[in-house]
């Protein structure tokens, strides 16, 4: 679906001068509200992390006494985890980071569509029977009323790490570590799973007297941008310094993902967390147990990260594979004028159920839920649009669902079948009430009118020293006007994509746009675009290309 464009408004001349910074790049901080002299200095200062006393999170005290306990007696600690990315990376993190203290660990990570997401009772007897006397959850938890009280009338210490938002009555756990309950001080709300696992090491070894491990950084990074984690405050300093360790890391596994995804190490950056590795350590989840994908981030042996790597890398391309072929059954059940979309079919697996819901909303701009009908289940997930809180929307249902949870832009469900007729009813009701008559429309939002070649040099340094980008921290757009088309082709199996070459005047650049070719290439012989830059490899060889974000023909 083509966008509304808008272009923010030019920063006072005054704020521009004072910075001493190439003129656009003043004008993305300005767009950031980062305007402050010391603030600007300190987002755009490469040795500027930071990272907050771990003691200042909630229970933290409390968690770090139980877990030394543990680590000293010789106790087997359970980690359990979530099949995602962040719950893979964080759990892994944890683990790792008790084993380098000699500690006993059992890692436990439930399967998406036996277990579900968080604690499970079965889980819980499981890690008891394992010798488990400490059960750490990560990314999970603070909901886990009934899971918790089952472990601790099995005897275990519950230590909870959790960053989603938590009910009004807690779990009876020993140590609940969330910077979202009442009462907290941490000066940065916003840590992921991963972030919070990373803390609790970081803690732990500072109450032990020993460094914390600064590889561990790898897999939080991994599990911040994965999860979205806007890359703001701790999350920004855990994301850059989690990056450096991801180009230059030892581990077998990642090593041996990035040669199966063909990645320099050296490249990457965000941008390759989102779309090639993230993606690739998802896959086994979605298709059989991301219990795979833990073993990868922790293979101790080259030989073992092969086999790993190829095994996940055939989970990613079966994973492509049937998400274009659940889309395709998708497309003709849409009914395009509903205010939400619930599309419905035997043939949906429940681990590509939430890609195609977000296909959907990228082509209609919609609220979208697609189902997997699993006998007498009904197992979806959804993904919605800022104007729809899919999450609260889904709590008006509650009483319809086994299990339900998520945010608001992405959440999930599993019900009886024979009750989707009425859900449908009432979440179309719902999504009427606060969409209205009024038909949303996306919006993209563009940094400053820029051409491609106007951005190289000091200005191009200066913009990469606003990275990471991702979530709450995006990557500059730019509009370049009257580019000229030189040659087009489509890409991809179905010509969904599009290559350009173009030239802005000066110089001729390759740019790609996902997802937007239909199969055809426009005719017109001028562009104007929206885009960022991106950087990748060619023929081994660093290269810098423009993404499209949208374009259209040019008025002259």
């Amino acid at each position: 679906m083509k966008k509304t464009w808008e272009v923010y408004p030019p920063a006072p001349p005054e704020f521009v001068n004072s910075t001493g910074l190439p003129p656009v790049v003043a004008q993305v901080l300005y767009n950031r509200k980062i305007t402050g002299s010391e603030e600007i200095s300190s987002f755009l200062n490469e040795d500027s992390a930071q990272f907050h006393d771990p003691r200042h999170l909630p229970d933290m005290d409390r968690a770090i006494e139980r877990l030394a306990e543990a680590v000293n007696s010789g106790q087997t600690v359970g980690v359990f985890g979530d099949f995602d990315v962040d719950g893979v990376t964080a759990t892994a993190l944890l683990a790792q980071g008790l084993e380098g203290l000699g500690a006993k660990v059992a890692p436990y990570i439930p399967h998406r569509v036996d277990e579900g997401h968080g604690l499970n009772l079965e889980a819980v007897q499981v890690l008891k029977e394992s010798g488990v006397s400490t059960l750490v959850t990560v990314d999970c938890g603070v909901t886990s009323h009934r899971e918790v009280s089952l472990a601790v009338d099995l005897g275990m210490d519950v230590i909870i790490t959790d960053h989603h938002t938590p009910p009004t009555v807690l779990p009876p756990a020993l140590a609940i570590v969330d910077p979202k309950v009442p009462g907290s001080t941490y000066p940065f709300e916003e840590l992921t799973g991963a972030g919070l696992a990373f803390k609790l090491v970081q803690g732990l070894y500072q109450h032990l007297g020993r460094p914390w491990p600064r590889d561990l950084l790898a897999l939080a990074a991994l599990g911040t941008v994965a999860d979205l984690g806007p890359l703001q405050g701790e999350n920004r300093s855990i994301v850059k310094e989690g990056l450096t360790e991801l180009r230059r890391t030892r581990r077998p596994g990642l090593k041996a993902l990035y040669r199966r995804a063909g990645l320099r190490p050296d490249t990457i950056n965000s941008e390759a967390i989102s779309f090639v590795i993230a993606p690739r350590l998802n896959a086994s989840g979605r298709l059989q147990h991301a219990i795979s994908s833990y073993r990868l981030l922790t293979a101790q042996s080259d030989d073992e990260a092969e086999s790993l790597a190829a095994e996940i890398e055939g989970f990613n391309q079966e994973r492509r594979k049937a998400t274009e072929e659940a889309y395709e059954v998708a497309l003709p059940k849409v009914k395009a004028q509903a205010p939400i979309l619930m599309i419905s079919d035997e043939s949906f697996s429940p681990g590509i159920s939430g890609l195609v819901a977000s296909r959907l909303v990228e082509e209609y701009y919609k609220p979208a839920i697609v189902m997997a009908l699993d006998g007498e289940l009904v197992r979806a997930s959804g993904r919605s649009i800022p104007a729809f809180n899919l999450v609260s929307a889904l709590y008006q249902c509650q009483e319809l669902f086994q299990r339900f949870g998520g945010h608001p832009m992405a959440a999930g469900f599993v019900m009886a079948r024979k009750d989707l007729g009425l859900l449908e009813e009432r979440l179309t009701r719902i999504a009427d009430q606060i969409v209205g008559d009024t038909e949303p429309k996306p919006i993209l939002q563009i940094d400053a009118e820029a051409a491609p070649t106007s951005l190289m040099g000091q200005t191009f340094k200066c913009l990469t020293a606003l990275e990471p980008f991702g979530a709450g921290n995006p990557s500059p757009v730019f509009l370049a006007r009257n580019m000229k088309l030189l040659g087009g082709w489509t890409a991809g199996n179905n010509g969904q994509h599009l290559r350009f070459k173009l030239n802005d005047g000066r110089a001729t650049w390759t740019a790609m746009a996902f997802r937007q070719g239909n199969g055809e290439v426009p005719q017109s012989k001028e562009l104007d675009l929206a885009y960022t830059l991106s950087t990748g490899s060619w023929g081994g060889e660093r290269v810098l290309t423009l993404k499209v974000l949208d374009f259209r023909p040019s008025e002259g």
